[in-house]
Parts: C-alpha cells; structure tokens; sequence
C-alpha cells in the first residue's frame, strides 16, 4: 500500500517544486524508491503568468521613496506628500475571529527588493488617519507570545500565524481595525507590453517622458550619428508662431503653419529658408550701363536677360559691390532694350 501523502511529502512537493523545479515522483530518503530534489528529472516550474509581470521591477529602487511615484505607490500617515493614507484592513469573516485581515489591495512590493519594503502593521481605533502615531505597533515577530504574523505581499493579505492573536485586538476588537504601512507596485504589467525605465516610457511605438517638460535625448558615441533609416520621410514638430518653443534651443527646427516654411532657431531669432523667384522689368537707353534694382542680391543670385537673351554673369553684367542693388552692365543696353531681372 502507497504511503499517505502526510505533512512531510507535503513538504517535500514544495522543496522540489520551489527550490528545484521539478515534479516529486517519490518520497525523500531513506526509503526504497526514495529520491532527493536532485535526483528527480521531470520537470516541472513554476507557472509565471505573462499579465501579471512587473515589467518595471527592475526600477523599483532599493530604499523605498517617500512619494509616490509611476511605479512605487506609497501608504502611510497624513496627507501632505503624494501619498496614499495607510491602508485601513477588513477582517476576513470566513477565518477564525480576528486572524486575518484584508487590504483588498494587491501587488505589494516584498522585502526582496529591501528590507526596508517590509510592511508595517498597527492597530487603532476604526477610521484613524493617524495610526502611526495614535495605534499599537506589532511586530513580526511578535511580543514573545507566540502571536506572530505573515503578510501576503501578492494578495495584500495579513495573517496572524502563530498560536495566539495578539492581546491588543484579541477579545474586545469592537471599535478597532488593522492598518498597513507599506509600497504597492503601480507600474506597467505584462510582457511586450510597454516599459519604463527610469522616467521613459516606451508603450508600442510610443517614446515619452513622465518629466514635465523633459527633453529626450539620443546621444550617439565619437563620431557616429543619428541616423533615420527610412525612404518615407521625417515628421517635423508643427505648429504657428505662437506655439514656438520658448526658450528654444540653437538649432531647433520646425514647421510653421502660419508661414506655410520650415524654420529654425540660430540662437537669437527664428529664420526661415525659402526658394522663391521674382522679377523686375528695366529699358535701355543706349547709355545707361548703371541701373538700380529694387533689391539687393549677388552676381550668382540674379538671372539676367536683354530682350529675351541670357547675359553671362562677370561678363556682361556683375552686382558691384556683390550683394548691392547696382546691376552693372560691361555694355549700356540699347534704346529700347528690355532688360528682364530674375532675382533667385
């Protein structure tokens, strides 16, 4: 006949399964047919549920913070910090009177990531918004009354495991409640899902920063670049003149709306860089080898033509000095001639 499977095959299912990774097929030595954990080979790990990762663990700082933060939500008394007050428990009606306590909260951060995560317990008149100050303390370990107490940090559980309850809320509990002081996890859950490391956030094709008004920077090494390897193209910031940044930084560079041109900022104005062509239409006289124009260009910038024919530049014709508005011709253009100016 198989043997009972009693509190110490109990025990050993969950060294095996906890410490190993493996499936228990036999009672532990002596024994015939016994196995130790490290002789057992079906295996069998424990099942991590993908939506209930804590994607951002790896930002939970190791002292816990004073405020709450997007990852860390912080319960203890008063009211003047970004905090939550201390969590005020129910007590669980299908446990022995008084046993155990629910925080009706999960995902508590456990002393894994320090020590100082243990979680803080009291108990206070029901209500009190103080029990820090105004409540009993007790301790894990107990008042050496053999009335310790377990806290369940994934299903915000407190459990009074030890023989006795303590004397403070056994008995006459009428009027009083439990409290907890402690961190909750409140960051992003699951995998593939979005991240946040430190203060970025990267949520499908989503980069931001939870810094108000923080820049995100990408800083390339030596002489490497950002580089944008795509054909299509890259989205510049839009928006008109009164949503310019300010202050705003050389080399800032965006589209206005207003003025329908990419602008950008040289450190002291905004300057906007446009291809445009105009003309100006003058006569000769048969003399006149000076004429003014009605803007200043250079001898590159205008296309000059004598009734219909393009003039060479530095040749027939030069701006003098370069950029001025005095088009000099070598040649007075004849009476009657058109001279069409194309200013580019």
């Amino acid at each position: 006949m198989a043997a009972s499977f009693n509190e110490s095959q109990k025990l050993d299912y969950l060294w095996k399964k906890v410490g190993y990774g493996v499936a228990k097929t036999s009672i532990p030595p002596p024994g015939a047919g016994s196995k130790e954990a490290f002789n057992e080979s079906i295996a069998s790990p424990l099942l991590y549920r993908g939506d209930l990762v804590w994607t951002n663990s790896g930002s939970i700082p190791a002292v816990p913070p004073s405020d709450t933060s997007s990852i860390v939500q912080v319960y203890k008394d008063g009211g003047g910090g970004s905090y939550s007050p201390t969590v005020q428990c129910t007590e669980d009606l299908t446990a022995p009177d008084n046993q155990t306590w629910k925080t009706n909260l999960a995902n508590w951060i456990p002393t894994q990531f320090g020590d100082n995560y243990l979680v803080q317990v009291y108990v206070d008149t029901t209500g009190s918004t103080t029990p820090q100050t105004t409540g009993t303390r007790l301790f894990q370990a107990g008042s050496g009354n053999d009335d310790t107490w377990f806290f369940d940090y994934q299903a915000g559980v407190l459990n009074f495991n030890g023989t006795n309850i303590p004397s403070v809320i056994a008995g006459g509990v009428t009027g009083k409640s439990v409290f907890i002081v402690g961190y909750r996890y409140v960051g992003t859950f699951g995998v593939g899902g979005s991240a946040v490391l430190d203060n970025l956030t990267v949520s499908n094709t989503t980069i931001s920063t939870s810094i108000a008004n923080g820049n995100i920077t990408l800083t390339p090494t030596g002489t490497a670049l950002v580089n944008i390897n795509t054909t299509t193209g890259l989205l510049l910031p839009v928006g008109n003149t009164s949503q310019r940044p300010s202050p705003a930084v050389a080399g800032t560079v965006r589209f206005n709306t207003a003025t329908s041109l990419m602008e950008v900022y040289n450190g002291s104005s905004w300057t906007s860089t446009s291809i445009t062509v105009t003309n100006q239409t003058l006569n000769g006289d048969g003399t006149t080898t000076v004429f003014t124009l009605n803007r200043s260009t250079t001898t590159a910038a205008a296309l000059i033509m004598l009734n219909g024919i393009t003039q060479v530049p530095d040749q027939s014709y030069a701006m003098a000095p370069s950029p001025s508005t005095n088009l000099v011709f070598t040649e007075a253009p004849g009476l009657g001639d058109v001279i069409d100016i194309r200013f580019l």
